[in-house]
Protein backbone atom coordinates (compact mmCIF):
# COMPACT_ATOMS: atom_id res chain seq x y z
CA UNK A 1 0.00 0.00 0.00
CA UNK A 2 1.45 3.88 -0.82
CA UNK A 3 2.34 5.65 1.82
CA UNK A 4 1.61 9.34 1.42
CA UNK A 5 2.89 12.22 2.23
CA UNK A 6 1.30 15.93 3.10
CA UNK A 7 2.72 18.83 2.11
CA UNK A 8 4.47 20.74 4.73
CA UNK A 9 3.20 24.09 2.81
CA UNK A 10 -0.47 23.35 1.52
CA UNK A 11 -3.09 21.95 2.84
CA UNK A 12 -5.23 19.08 1.51
CA UNK A 13 -1.51 18.59 -1.00
CA UNK A 14 -0.01 14.46 -0.93
CA UNK A 15 2.45 12.48 -2.56
CA UNK A 16 3.93 9.24 -2.68
CA UNK A 17 7.17 8.35 -4.37
CA UNK A 18 7.29 5.55 -6.51
CA UNK A 19 9.72 2.67 -6.85
CA UNK A 20 11.13 4.81 -10.03
CA UNK A 21 11.89 8.12 -7.44
CA UNK A 22 9.65 10.20 -8.92
CA UNK A 23 6.35 11.96 -7.28
CA UNK A 24 2.55 11.25 -7.66
CA UNK A 25 0.67 13.91 -6.81
CA UNK A 26 -3.08 13.63 -4.98
CA UNK A 27 -5.10 16.11 -3.28
CA UNK A 28 -7.78 15.62 -0.34
CA UNK A 29 -10.67 17.38 0.01
CA UNK A 30 -14.59 17.29 1.32
CA UNK A 31 -17.19 16.48 -1.30
CA UNK A 32 -20.81 17.47 -1.76
CA UNK A 33 -22.15 14.78 0.99
CA UNK A 34 -18.98 15.80 3.62
CA UNK A 35 -17.31 13.21 2.44
CA UNK A 36 -12.94 12.87 2.28
CA UNK A 37 -11.95 12.28 -0.71
CA UNK A 38 -8.51 11.95 -2.26
CA UNK A 39 -8.07 12.22 -5.92
CA UNK A 40 -5.00 11.75 -8.30
CA UNK A 41 -3.77 14.55 -9.99
CA UNK A 42 -0.11 13.23 -11.58
CA UNK A 43 2.81 12.86 -11.25
CA UNK A 44 5.56 15.29 -11.68
CA UNK A 45 7.10 13.71 -14.67
CA UNK A 46 3.78 15.24 -16.12
CA UNK A 47 4.60 19.03 -14.82
CA UNK A 48 3.05 18.40 -11.79
CA UNK A 49 4.13 19.94 -8.07
CA UNK A 50 2.51 21.13 -4.71
CA UNK A 51 1.47 24.86 -6.20
CA UNK A 52 -0.21 23.24 -9.15
CA UNK A 53 -2.08 20.52 -6.88
CA UNK A 54 -2.51 23.74 -4.62
CA UNK A 55 -4.36 25.42 -6.94
CA UNK A 56 -6.36 22.62 -8.70
CA UNK A 57 -8.12 21.42 -5.08
CA UNK A 58 -8.84 25.38 -4.42
CA UNK A 59 -10.54 25.10 -7.66
CA UNK A 60 -12.81 22.16 -6.77
CA UNK A 61 -13.96 23.35 -3.46
CA UNK A 62 -14.72 26.54 -5.27
CA UNK A 63 -16.83 24.62 -7.44
CA UNK A 64 -18.48 22.55 -4.30
CA UNK A 65 -19.51 25.66 -2.96
CA UNK A 66 -21.36 27.43 -5.56
CA UNK A 67 -23.01 24.12 -5.96
CA UNK A 68 -20.89 22.92 -9.05
CA UNK A 69 -19.97 20.04 -10.50
CA UNK A 70 -16.14 20.13 -9.72
CA UNK A 71 -13.63 20.18 -12.69
CA UNK A 72 -12.28 17.00 -13.76
CA UNK A 73 -8.42 16.34 -13.36
CA UNK A 74 -6.47 14.83 -15.93
CA UNK A 75 -5.09 11.25 -15.34
CA UNK A 76 -3.62 9.95 -18.12
CA UNK A 77 -0.01 9.58 -18.10
CA UNK A 78 0.59 10.69 -21.43
CA UNK A 79 -0.96 14.41 -20.52
CA UNK A 80 1.69 17.15 -20.63
CA UNK A 81 1.03 20.22 -18.55
CA UNK A 82 2.27 23.38 -20.71
CA UNK A 83 3.29 25.31 -17.08
CA UNK A 84 4.07 29.25 -17.63
CA UNK A 85 7.24 28.45 -16.69
CA UNK A 86 7.91 25.90 -19.50
CA UNK A 87 6.82 28.63 -22.04
CA UNK A 88 8.62 31.82 -19.97
CA UNK A 89 11.69 29.59 -20.43
CA UNK A 90 10.94 29.09 -24.26
CA UNK A 91 10.34 33.00 -24.45
CA UNK A 92 13.45 33.89 -22.83
CA UNK A 93 15.44 31.83 -25.13
CA UNK A 94 14.20 33.94 -27.90
CA UNK A 95 15.80 36.81 -26.25
CA UNK A 96 19.57 38.58 -26.37
CA UNK A 97 21.39 38.99 -23.28
CA UNK A 98 20.46 42.66 -22.91
CA UNK A 99 20.03 45.07 -19.83
CA UNK A 100 16.11 45.22 -20.44
CA UNK A 101 15.86 40.94 -20.57
CA UNK A 102 17.57 40.49 -17.56
CA UNK A 103 15.41 43.00 -15.71
CA UNK A 104 12.11 41.37 -17.27
CA UNK A 105 13.79 37.66 -16.39
CA UNK A 106 14.79 38.79 -12.85
CA UNK A 107 10.94 40.01 -12.49
CA UNK A 108 9.84 36.80 -13.98
CA UNK A 109 11.37 34.84 -10.99
CA UNK A 110 10.68 36.99 -8.05
CA UNK A 111 6.70 37.64 -9.03
CA UNK A 112 5.44 35.08 -11.33
CA UNK A 113 7.51 32.15 -11.06
CA UNK A 114 6.63 31.30 -7.43
CA UNK A 115 2.96 32.01 -7.65
CA UNK A 116 1.76 31.14 -11.26
CA UNK A 117 5.29 29.38 -12.65
CA UNK A 118 3.85 25.85 -12.59
CA UNK A 119 0.18 26.11 -13.09
CA UNK A 120 -1.26 25.19 -16.15
CA UNK A 121 -0.86 28.31 -18.59
CA UNK A 122 -3.96 28.11 -19.82
CA UNK A 123 -5.58 27.10 -16.78
CA UNK A 124 -4.69 30.80 -15.37
CA UNK A 125 -7.62 33.13 -15.33
CA UNK A 126 -7.96 36.57 -14.60
CA UNK A 127 -8.58 36.15 -11.16
CA UNK A 128 -5.64 34.48 -10.59
CA UNK A 129 -3.62 37.51 -12.04
CA UNK A 130 -5.80 40.35 -10.03
CA UNK A 131 -4.90 37.92 -6.73
CA UNK A 132 -1.28 38.51 -8.04
CA UNK A 133 -1.90 41.71 -8.32
CA UNK A 134 -3.12 42.64 -5.11
CA UNK A 135 -0.57 40.92 -3.66
CA UNK A 136 2.47 42.53 -5.44
CA UNK A 137 0.73 45.70 -4.25
CA UNK A 138 0.08 44.57 -0.64
CA UNK A 139 3.79 43.98 -0.46
CA UNK A 140 4.89 47.66 -1.40
CA UNK A 141 5.49 47.86 -5.47
CA UNK A 142 4.29 50.74 -7.23
CA UNK A 143 1.49 50.48 -9.44
CA UNK A 144 4.07 50.54 -12.18
CA UNK A 145 5.86 47.78 -11.16
CA UNK A 146 2.85 45.97 -10.67
CA UNK A 147 1.86 46.91 -14.16
CA UNK A 148 4.85 45.78 -15.74
CA UNK A 149 4.73 42.44 -13.80
CA UNK A 150 1.16 41.80 -15.67
CA UNK A 151 2.13 42.91 -18.96
CA UNK A 152 5.17 40.42 -18.70
CA UNK A 153 2.52 37.32 -18.48
CA UNK A 154 0.81 38.76 -20.92
CA UNK A 155 3.67 39.02 -23.60
CA UNK A 156 4.73 35.50 -22.40
CA UNK A 157 1.25 33.98 -22.89
CA UNK A 158 0.83 35.64 -26.35
CA UNK A 159 4.62 33.98 -27.36
CA UNK A 160 3.20 30.71 -26.87
CA UNK A 161 -0.46 31.69 -28.46
CA UNK A 162 1.64 32.69 -31.55
CA UNK A 163 4.00 29.83 -31.75
CA UNK A 164 0.62 27.55 -31.63
CA UNK A 165 1.63 25.75 -28.11
CA UNK A 166 -2.01 26.29 -26.96
CA UNK A 167 -5.43 28.11 -27.85
CA UNK A 168 -6.46 30.37 -25.48
CA UNK A 169 -7.53 33.94 -24.78
CA UNK A 170 -5.09 35.89 -22.80
CA UNK A 171 -6.45 36.37 -19.69
CA UNK A 172 -4.22 39.77 -18.96
CA UNK A 173 -6.36 41.55 -20.78
CA UNK A 174 -9.74 41.46 -18.51
CA UNK A 175 -7.04 42.98 -16.00
CA UNK A 176 -7.56 46.45 -15.09
CA UNK A 177 -4.50 48.53 -15.53
CA UNK A 178 -3.13 50.14 -12.03
CA UNK A 179 -3.62 54.44 -12.56
CA UNK A 180 0.30 55.58 -12.36
CA UNK A 181 -0.01 58.43 -10.90
CA UNK A 182 3.71 59.94 -10.66
CA UNK A 183 4.40 60.40 -14.22
CA UNK A 184 6.86 62.71 -15.70
CA UNK A 185 4.77 66.29 -16.52
CA UNK A 186 7.86 68.80 -16.45
CA UNK A 187 9.86 69.37 -19.82
CA UNK A 188 12.47 72.22 -21.34
CA UNK A 189 11.46 74.76 -23.33
CA UNK A 190 13.26 76.17 -26.45
CA UNK A 191 15.51 78.77 -24.07
CA UNK A 192 16.39 76.09 -21.69
CA UNK A 193 17.14 73.91 -24.77
CA UNK A 194 19.61 76.40 -25.63
CA UNK A 195 20.92 76.80 -22.18
CA UNK A 196 21.48 73.07 -21.60
CA UNK A 197 23.09 73.29 -24.96
CA UNK A 198 25.76 75.69 -23.78
CA UNK A 199 25.87 74.43 -20.67
CA UNK A 200 27.35 70.84 -22.01
CA UNK A 201 29.43 72.36 -24.78
CA UNK A 202 31.65 74.88 -21.97
CA UNK A 203 31.98 71.78 -19.36
CA UNK A 204 32.96 69.38 -22.65
CA UNK A 205 35.79 72.11 -23.35
CA UNK A 206 36.83 72.77 -19.91
CA UNK A 207 36.99 69.01 -19.44
CA UNK A 208 38.42 67.96 -22.82
CA UNK A 209 35.01 65.83 -23.41
CA UNK A 210 35.61 66.45 -26.94
CA UNK A 211 31.77 66.43 -28.27
CA UNK A 212 30.57 63.77 -25.21
CA UNK A 213 28.22 65.97 -23.07
CA UNK A 214 26.54 68.18 -25.97
CA UNK A 215 26.15 65.70 -28.75
CA UNK A 216 24.47 63.43 -26.17
CA UNK A 217 21.76 66.01 -25.32
CA UNK A 218 21.52 66.87 -29.21
CA UNK A 219 21.06 63.70 -30.36
CA UNK A 220 18.44 63.01 -27.04
CA UNK A 221 16.67 66.13 -27.77
CA UNK A 222 16.33 65.59 -31.52
CA UNK A 223 15.17 61.64 -31.82
CA UNK A 224 13.63 60.81 -28.88
CA UNK A 225 15.52 57.83 -28.24
CA UNK A 226 16.13 56.42 -24.59
CA UNK A 227 19.54 56.53 -23.56
CA UNK A 228 20.82 53.44 -24.05
CA UNK A 229 19.57 53.70 -27.76
CA UNK A 230 22.13 56.57 -27.95
CA UNK A 231 24.85 55.32 -26.07
CA UNK A 232 24.72 52.23 -28.38
CA UNK A 233 25.36 54.45 -31.69
CA UNK A 234 27.98 53.82 -34.24
CA UNK A 235 29.28 55.91 -36.83
CA UNK A 236 27.94 52.88 -39.31
CA UNK A 237 24.04 53.55 -37.75
CA UNK A 238 24.71 57.48 -39.66
CA UNK A 239 23.58 57.91 -42.62
CA UNK A 240 24.57 61.29 -44.15
CA UNK A 241 23.29 60.94 -47.68
CA UNK A 242 20.06 60.61 -46.39
CA UNK A 243 19.76 62.23 -43.00
CA UNK A 244 18.96 59.21 -41.25
CA UNK A 245 19.97 57.54 -37.93
CA UNK A 246 19.83 54.08 -37.45
CA UNK A 247 18.71 53.37 -33.70
CA UNK A 248 18.31 50.40 -31.56
CA UNK A 249 15.01 50.19 -29.28
CA UNK A 250 16.32 47.76 -26.26
CA UNK A 251 13.67 48.10 -24.41
CA UNK A 252 11.74 47.48 -27.39
CA UNK A 253 13.52 43.61 -27.74
CA UNK A 254 16.05 45.14 -29.56
CA UNK A 255 14.14 46.54 -32.35
CA UNK A 256 15.85 48.85 -35.17
CA UNK A 257 14.39 51.62 -35.94
CA UNK A 258 15.29 55.28 -37.73
CA UNK A 259 15.85 58.77 -36.45
CA UNK A 260 16.81 61.34 -38.47
CA UNK A 261 19.39 64.05 -38.44
CA UNK A 262 18.03 67.68 -37.85
CA UNK A 263 19.76 71.04 -38.37
CA UNK A 264 20.76 70.65 -34.35
CA UNK A 265 22.60 67.48 -35.35
CA UNK A 266 24.16 68.22 -38.54
CA UNK A 267 27.13 70.78 -37.83
CA UNK A 268 28.39 68.55 -34.63
CA UNK A 269 27.97 65.22 -36.71
CA UNK A 270 29.78 65.57 -39.15
CA UNK A 271 32.61 67.20 -36.62
CA UNK A 272 32.56 64.03 -34.96
CA UNK A 273 32.37 61.39 -37.76
CA UNK A 274 35.38 63.03 -39.30
CA UNK A 275 37.06 62.62 -35.89
CA UNK A 276 36.50 58.39 -35.41
CA UNK A 277 36.46 54.87 -37.64
CA UNK A 278 33.53 53.00 -39.25
CA UNK A 279 33.06 50.79 -36.03
CA UNK A 280 33.60 53.82 -33.11
CA UNK A 281 31.38 54.51 -30.72
CA UNK A 282 29.78 58.60 -31.32
CA UNK A 283 29.31 58.89 -27.34
CA UNK A 284 32.62 59.01 -26.35
CA UNK A 285 35.85 60.41 -24.40
CA UNK A 286 37.51 62.78 -26.89
CA UNK A 287 36.77 60.96 -29.96
CA UNK A 288 38.49 57.56 -28.46
CA UNK A 289 35.03 55.77 -30.28
CA UNK A 290 35.12 53.75 -27.45
CA UNK A 291 31.01 52.82 -25.78
CA UNK A 292 30.58 55.24 -22.48
CA UNK A 293 28.85 53.61 -19.79
CA UNK A 294 25.25 54.96 -18.55
CA UNK A 295 26.84 55.40 -15.40
CA UNK A 296 29.75 57.65 -16.65
CA UNK A 297 27.19 59.49 -18.45
CA UNK A 298 24.90 59.78 -15.39
CA UNK A 299 28.02 60.79 -13.49
CA UNK A 300 28.55 64.04 -15.66
CA UNK A 301 25.41 65.28 -17.03
CA UNK A 302 23.37 65.00 -13.64
CA UNK A 303 24.85 67.36 -12.13
CA UNK A 304 24.35 69.81 -15.24
CA UNK A 305 20.56 69.25 -15.01
CA UNK A 306 20.33 69.96 -11.40
CA UNK A 307 22.72 73.05 -11.58
CA UNK A 308 19.95 74.68 -14.31
CA UNK A 309 16.92 72.74 -13.50
CA UNK A 310 16.40 71.23 -10.41
CA UNK A 311 17.03 74.01 -7.64
CA UNK A 312 15.12 73.94 -4.86
CA UNK A 313 12.94 70.24 -5.72
CA UNK A 314 13.05 67.46 -3.45
CA UNK A 315 14.71 64.49 -4.97
CA UNK A 316 11.49 62.48 -4.98
CA UNK A 317 9.58 65.12 -6.93
CA UNK A 318 9.35 63.52 -10.38
CA UNK A 319 6.73 65.08 -11.54
CA UNK A 320 8.82 68.47 -11.81
CA UNK A 321 12.67 67.19 -11.60
CA UNK A 322 14.59 67.35 -14.94
CA UNK A 323 16.43 63.86 -15.46
CA UNK A 324 18.30 62.33 -18.15
CA UNK A 325 14.76 60.58 -19.47
CA UNK A 326 12.86 63.91 -19.43
CA UNK A 327 15.22 64.57 -22.73
CA UNK A 328 12.44 62.17 -24.24
CA UNK A 329 10.03 63.58 -22.83
CA UNK A 330 10.81 67.35 -24.05
CA UNK A 331 11.24 65.78 -27.35
CA UNK A 332 7.53 64.27 -27.92
CA UNK A 333 6.42 67.95 -26.13
CA UNK A 334 7.67 69.88 -27.99
CA UNK A 335 6.73 67.34 -31.23
CA UNK A 336 3.09 68.04 -29.90
CA UNK A 337 3.09 71.55 -29.26
CA UNK A 338 3.88 72.11 -33.00
CA UNK A 339 0.61 70.12 -34.26
CA UNK A 340 2.14 67.03 -34.91
CA UNK A 341 0.33 64.21 -35.53
CA UNK A 342 0.02 61.97 -32.54
CA UNK A 343 0.35 59.04 -34.87
CA UNK A 344 3.59 60.14 -35.94
CA UNK A 345 4.79 60.99 -32.68
CA UNK A 346 4.25 57.43 -31.35
CA UNK A 347 6.37 56.19 -34.71
CA UNK A 348 9.13 58.76 -33.85
CA UNK A 349 9.25 57.70 -29.99
CA UNK A 350 8.88 54.04 -31.41
CA UNK A 351 5.89 53.53 -29.17
CA UNK A 352 4.61 49.79 -29.65
CA UNK A 353 0.99 50.91 -28.72
CA UNK A 354 -0.44 54.36 -28.92
CA UNK A 355 -2.05 54.65 -25.57
CA UNK A 356 1.66 55.32 -24.57
CA UNK A 357 1.54 58.54 -26.68
CA UNK A 358 -1.60 60.15 -26.43
CA UNK A 359 -1.14 61.62 -23.10
CA UNK A 360 0.70 64.59 -25.27
CA UNK A 361 -2.66 65.17 -27.04
CA UNK A 362 -3.31 67.73 -24.13
CA UNK A 363 -0.59 69.81 -25.32
CA UNK A 364 -2.22 70.07 -28.80
CA UNK A 365 -5.20 72.14 -27.43
CA UNK A 366 -4.85 75.10 -29.84
CA UNK A 367 -8.59 75.79 -30.10
CA UNK A 368 -8.76 76.31 -26.12
CA UNK A 369 -5.94 78.81 -26.18
CA UNK A 370 -7.29 80.65 -29.14
CA UNK A 371 -10.46 81.22 -26.85
CA UNK A 372 -8.81 82.81 -23.89
CA UNK A 373 -6.20 84.87 -26.67
CA UNK A 374 -9.57 85.82 -27.68
CA UNK A 375 -11.06 87.56 -24.07
CA UNK A 376 -8.38 88.02 -22.23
Amino acid sequence: MAKFTSSKKYEGVQYYIKENGYKTYYVRYKDEQNKLKRVKVGCETEGVNEIYCKNKRIEIINSIFKGEQPPKIVKSRNTKILTLDSIAKKYFETKDNSKSTFERLSKYNKHLAPVLGAMDITKITKHHLIDLQQTTLQNGLSNQTVNMIIELFGTIFNYGFKEELYEAVNPSIKVTKLKVKNTRERFLNKYEIEELFAKTQKIDLENSYGSLLELFCKLSLSTGARMESILHLKKCDINLQNEIIRLTDFKGGSEVYSGYITNTTREILHTTLSKIGFNDYLISFNYDGIKVTGRQLQRRLKPILDELFNKGLDIKDRKNRIVIHSLRHTFASQLALSNVPIRQIQELLNHSDISQTVRYAKLQDDANKQALQGVF
